[in-house]
């Protein structure tokens, strides 16, 4: 992926001009890098473009460009492309209390525009739900649980999740300063186990630095805790966008690792489709 760093920059830029040219046009972008099995890994490169229509409705889009490397028969493989592409529509409430509590849906839409042939995505068009709820109980601390899953198809859920499976997030953030936040979450999947792809727990832990208002610069990264988790990711980030599919728990590493490789594969075993370049 050598185009990686030049899209980026490309991507950081339009994210600067866009918000100075129009304060509810948004964007930013991530790139990132996580091993899904002993024999799996994957690279990312994903921008984020967010619209707010309303104040209380937002939508985005997620294109990434994927680069995805296995071990089928005792020899490397490997493709590169453009990932499926997420599009949502989120929707959310804020309660005028001393928590500034807030709640949230999210429908997600991912277009098969990867080439499933070589590995890149999943070949097939598929609906994801989110919800979620977060809570400040002070200045400093923020709270939030969120929780998605595919409604139909596989590519609803990130190459973190099982294509079947509910995941599930609680996340807490603290400010350190008033450009520093500090974050840490605790992910798992729940419900029917998938042929392909265990269920996963993982925790995670990450920085937000503010550049200049609304620019932010991130770092996260997560550890599996069960032997069917992706075994690490890790992601940096620079934008004013980096919501994916839900405005709830934005400073979450875990949705933040999520976003990052909604458009790549999945942990199954596949193999034997990758290896176009």
């Amino acid at each position: 992926m050598r185009s990686a760093p030049v899209c980026l920059t490309v991507l950081a830029a339009l994210s600067a001009t866009s918000v100075a040219a129009q304060s509810s046009l948004t964007a930013g972008a991530t790139a990132g890098a996580v091993k899904l099995t002993d024999q799996r890994s994957e690279q990312a490169l994903t921008g984020v473009v967010q619209y707010q229509a309303r104040p209380w409705l937002s939508l985005s889009a997620m294109p990434s460009l994927v680069h995805v490397s296995d071990v089928v028969s005792g020899r490397s493989v490997a493709s590169s492309g453009a990932g499926d592409l997420p599009v949502s529509a989120a929707a959310f409430h804020g309660f005028a209390s001393p928590g500034s509590a807030v709640i949230a849906a999210a429908l997600t839409l991912v277009l098969p525009v990867g080439n499933a042939a070589c590995g890149l995505g999943s070949g097939n068009t598929s609906l994801g739900l989110d919800v979620g709820a977060g809570v400040s109980p002070s200045r400093r601390l923020h709270l939030s649980a969120d929780a998605s899953r595919s409604l139909s198809g596989l590519s609803a859920q990130s190459a973190l999740s099982a294509p079947h499976a509910t995941a599930v997030r609680a996340d807490a953030g603290y400010d350190i300063s008033s450009r520093w936040r500090a974050s840490a979450s605790l992910g798992a999947d729940v419900g029917a186990v998938d042929s392909t792809q265990g269920l996963s727990r993982v925790l995670g832990a990450g920085a937000g630095y503010r550049l200049s208002a609304p620019v932010t610069l991130t770092l996260d990264g997560s550890i599996g805790l069960a032997a069917a988790s992706p075994k690490w990711a890790l992601s940096i980030g620079i934008g004013s966008a980096f919501a994916g599919t839900s405005p709830v728990s934005l400073s979450s590493p875990l949705r933040r690792l999520k976003t990052t490789f909604a458009g790549g594969v999945n942990r199954g075993s596949g193999g034997g489709k990758i290896g176009c370049r």
